[in-house]
């Protein structure tokens, strides 16, 4: 359902749709600075993947900043 990368344990799990990737970012609820507001809040739903915070994209816009979001999980998960 869903590729995972990890690094000790899974940083980031991105599903692949059909127009967009779908990023789940594996950081408790509370932990990811993210000042743009581009996730959401899954921590009270059913979802594939991991983590607190769902994020979707289809284009490259906000790539440079998606990057630093995985890099704080990357960072906190690294073993």
């Amino acid at each position: 359902k869903y590729i995972a990368f990890v690094s000790g344990t899974n940083v980031v799990d991105v599903q692949v749709q059909k127009n967009a990737l779908k990023l789940h970012i594996n950081l408790k609820k509370g932990e990811l600075e993210d000042s743009k507001k581009l996730t959401r809040d899954v921590s009270n739903i059913g979802h594939y993947g991991n983590g607190d915070y769902q994020l979707q994209f289809s284009n490259d816009e906000d790539i440079e900043y998606i990057m630093s979001l995985i890099k704080q999980s990357l960072k906190k998960n690294k073993k």
